[in-house]
């Protein structure tokens, strides 16, 4: 028979770590997430499994939110160099607010579907339904979803800013290794404290890490008509990769109930008030509180064709996109294999880099590192297949046994 739900934090779930994922323990906040013990032994049931693992349909949607998140992704740094802006901060702060804009837009025109809904279905017996539109807002705008949201603009802006700024100062792809090395720290975390983390990953890491260093050292990787600063860029990425690392664990761990467009409008809102605050702190711009269309922070609202550019093309693409399918990635797949397919973003970014005339093409060098890159990241992936399958191999021998102990009850 099947055994009685189990309080996550129970000794008997820390006793046995090889059978969770290495952040499923990130996971077993969320309260579908339920626990089967069968012989002293814990796994995590099918509820605490990503969507991706659990049909082909699933699987498939995945792998497109996936896609989608990384080919955005990798245009971002590129993209918002394109901003006519003498500053980088303001650049970054006018893709923020644009997608305030559309996000605030968005988040209203689903309240009013949500009304009309909740008027056609007003003797529906569910429980959203029987919500009003006023406290639907109430309890999306909740302490609970406001508070992760806090957590997530923070190490979302340090991410965001980490990539942007050192793609000014370093090449664009060397910029994008570091940003996208995430699951370096996730794997660090992981070991740290003491989750289970599979061999091929950390072999996969340490030979990532061995291309990274070639890949930077190449003496031929050059910007065009940029006064570069490569220990500075690759510090600044670095930095960067390490607030996408908690960004990732914050959304996985922090429970919240709120559609993904108003979590976002949260986010980019805690975004804006973090770069007025600590922006003007970087730079001695004493036109930043101004409409200027090239200094100030409001200046992309006195030009109408700034204003089509940010809303239709920056913001839409390399803002909602990106961080949508990116929450929308880590509902079907668990957090370090959506870090380990991250790792191939920087071939995107370098290309789109070298298409817009921003960047030289690199020399051998970093063809050799790229390649040592792939290799590694290929071992990662194989990794997180392997546990991830650990996981669920284990929920399955329990499920057949429990099968075989009910009809012989029976």
């Amino acid at each position: 028979m099947k055994s009685s739900v189990l309080n996550p934090l129970d000794d008997s779930l820390l006793s046995n770590p090889h059978h969770l994922s290495s952040h499923d323990f990130l996971d077993l906040s969320d309260q579908s997430s339920l626990l089967k013990v069968h012989q002293a032994t814990a796994v995590v049931d099918e509820q605490d499994l990503r969507l991706a693992f659990r049909s082909k349909k699933d699987f498939m949607i995945g792998v497109l939110w996936l896609s989608a998140c990384i080919l955005s992704s990798a245009t971002i740094g590129p993209i918002v160099l394109m901003i006519p802006a003498k500053s980088t901060y303001v650049s970054i702060s006018w893709r923020n607010q644009g997608s305030c804009l559309i996000l605030a837009m968005w988040s209203i025109l689903s309240y009013i579907r949500y009304s009309r809904q909740s008027d056609t279905n007003k003797y529906d017996l569910n429980e959203n339904r029987c919500l009003t539109t006023w406290e639907k807002i109430k309890k999306d705008f909740s302490l609970r979803n406001l508070m992760a949201s806090s957590f997530m603009s923070l190490f979302g802006c340090v991410w965001g800013f980490g990539l942007v700024l050192g793609c000014k100062y370093t090449l664009t792809a060397h910029a994008d290794v570091l940003y996208c090395s995430t699951g370096v720290f996730i794997l660090l975390i992981a070991i740290l404290t003491c989750q289970y983390v599979h061999q091929y990953e950390v072999i996969g890491y340490i030979i990532y890490g061995v291309g990274a260093v070639i890949m930077l050292s190449d003496p031929l990787a050059n910007k065009i008509g940029e006064e570069m600063n490569k220990p500075l860029g690759n510090l600044i990425a670095i930095i960067g990769a390490l607030g996408g690392a908690l960004y990732g664990i914050t959304s996985t761990k922090i429970k919240r109930d709120n559609p993904q467009q108003v979590a976002l409008l949260h986010i980019f809102v805690g975004n804006f008030l973090l770069q007025i605050t600590v922006y003007p702190h970087f730079e001695a711009n004493p036109l930043f509180f101004s409409f200027d269309p090239e200094f100030g922070i409001f200046g992309w609202l006195s030009d109408p064709w700034i204003i089509f550019m940010i809303l239709c093309l920056v913001c839409p693409w390399t803002s909602i996109l990106s961080n949508y399918a990116l929450l929308e990635a880590y509902r079907y797949w668990t957090l370090d294999i959506v870090a380990v397919f991250f790792l191939t973003e920087p071939y995107f970014a370098e290309i789109t880099a070298i298409l817009l005339g921003q960047d030289e093409i690199p020399g051998f060098q970093t063809f050799i590192g790229i390649g040592i890159l792939s290799v590694g990241i290929l071992l990662s992936i194989n990794g997180s297949k392997i546990k991830a399958l650990e996981a669920i191999n284990p929920m399955k021998k329990c499920q057949e046994v429990d099968d075989i102990e009910l009809s012989e009850s029976i």
